[in-house]
């Protein structure tokens, strides 16, 4: 007799428990409250949108990206047929060579996110280093990388018991930094995870960010990729 199993919730959790469920064999029914499955990663269609005949344009949670350090959804989409593709929906995947930080008050900020590997990759690497416009002094500078560099070399159970409990705007110390340090480096937990700084944890926020920062300046592709 076959086992069934019922997964409560379409997310991508139980859209991922469902599918290695699936493979191994057990009969599996998903019950999901929303009228689509998907929870935040689903697309939500714009009402009204759509005009002749087309469907609603859709509207997304938030931004869909994934770093090179992202290993189990990559296999997973891997084994999940896509038309032709060899590698499933995987092969959607392109890698993305920028990173923009857009601002209300002036022009973005563009960042090379892979190793650079021509004059164009280099001169962008160089303008964002040098010529950004982020009003940062060279002293905050060092300050948050001296952060990242404690996060980087901690142990794994200083992580997991000492740094789930310090939210990453305490742990940056940032009530004591400038204007312009609370906007571009609180900013980022926003832009990784979507997460609030004051808080979002130092454990979650440090080692994505650590993460994307080394995939960023080493070699074997772009620290993120994107849907095409």
């Amino acid at each position: 007799m076959t086992k069934k199993v019922a997964v409560l919730g379409g997310g991508v959790a139980g859209m991922s428990a469902a599918h290695e469920l699936a493979e191994r064999g057990f009969d599996v029914a998903v019950y999901e409250m929303k009228r689509i499955p998907g929870g935040k990663a689903r697309s939500m269609p714009v009402p009204d949108s759509g005009v002749h005949g087309r469907k609603d344009l859709p509207g997304e949670h938030g931004f869909r990206f994934f770093p090179r350090f992202y290993k189990h959804v990559i296999d997973t989409m891997e084994r999940i047929p896509y038309g032709a593709n060899k590698r499933g929906v995987a092969d959607n995947l392109v890698e993305g060579t920028r990173l923009g930080l857009a601002r209300t008050d002036d022009v973005p900020v563009e960042f090379v996110t892979e190793f650079p590997t021509s004059l164009t990759d280099i001169k962008a690497l160089l303008r964002s280093l040098f010529d950004n416009h982020l009003g940062l002094s060279e002293e905050e500078v060092e300050h948050y990388l001296e952060r990242c560099w404690q996060v980087m070399t901690s142990c794994n159970d200083r992580r997991e018991e000492e740094y789930q409990n310090i939210a990453w705007w305490n742990f940056i110390d940032a009530d004591a930094q400038s204007a312009n340090f609370k906007r571009v480096f609180t900013g980022m937990t926003r832009i990784l995870v979507a997460a609030k700084a004051r808080e979002a944890n130092t454990a979650t926020i440090g080692t994505v960010g650590s993460q994307i920062m080394l995939d960023m300046t080493m070699p074997g592709g772009s620290a993120d990729r994107l849907l095409n």
